[in-house]
């Protein structure tokens, strides 16, 4: 990350000795190696902010992509927020944003960072959709189906098994740490859960 941000530096510093303000400014301006292209829109997680750039996670690139603005937004590391801007190219793909907005309601989707190997955050988000109890043998206890938005944005289900007695009712706003979770028909985990206070 820090390297593309040396080499893009290095590419407008023309523009920044010019006095020539970056969000108005065109491509052929910044750098005769630059292209630009049509308006875009990019909507992912901020990972990282530095000054009037911040970096966003999305699904639609593999690596997080800087986002340079004219101001430094009301944001937070964490955020999932929504830029639309002009796209270009210097070494690597980035923005010059015409605007940033936070996506409502889905700053507190994921917490932590992704782990490849359960598809998820350390902590993902969601809603209680069901309570029950589940009996093996002669042993018997409770679990909650917990619903959450994946990265891709589809909807996605846990099985929490409680055993320590938590109580938990159906639409429950609730963290569960994912970390340890395991498939077998389904992802599942126990004890992983609390309640988040709105």
């Amino acid at each position: 990350m820090g390297m593309k941000k040396v080499i893009l530096a290095g590419a407008l510093g023309i523009a920044a000795l010019a006095g020539t303000n970056l969000p108005g400014l065109e491509a052929t301006k910044a750098s005769a190696a630059s292209i630009e292209s049509n308006l875009s829109t990019i909507e992912g997680r901020v990972v990282e902010i530095s000054n009037n750039v911040i970096s966003v996670e999305s699904t639609m690139y593999s690596e997080p992509i800087s986002i340079y603005l004219n101001s430094t937004p009301n944001i937070k590391v964490g955020d999932q927020v929504k830029a639309t801007g002009k796209m270009m190219r210097n070494f690597t793909e980035f923005m010059v944003a015409k605007s940033v907005e936070k996506v409502q309601g889905t700053d507190t989707l994921h917490q932590g960072r992704y782990l490849e190997h359960v598809f998820a955050y350390e902590y993902e988000i969601g809603h209680i959709t069901k309570l029950d109890k589940f009996k093996y043998g002669t042993e018997e206890s409770d679990y909650v189906n917990v619903q959450y938005t994946g990265k891709d944005g589809s909807k996605r289900d846990v099985t929490v098994y409680l055993t320590q007695g938590q109580k938990f009712n159906v639409s429950d706003k609730v963290k569960v740490h994912m970390a340890n979770a395991e498939r077998s028909n389904v992802w599942s985990i126990t004890d992983e859960i609390e309640k988040v206070n709105e």
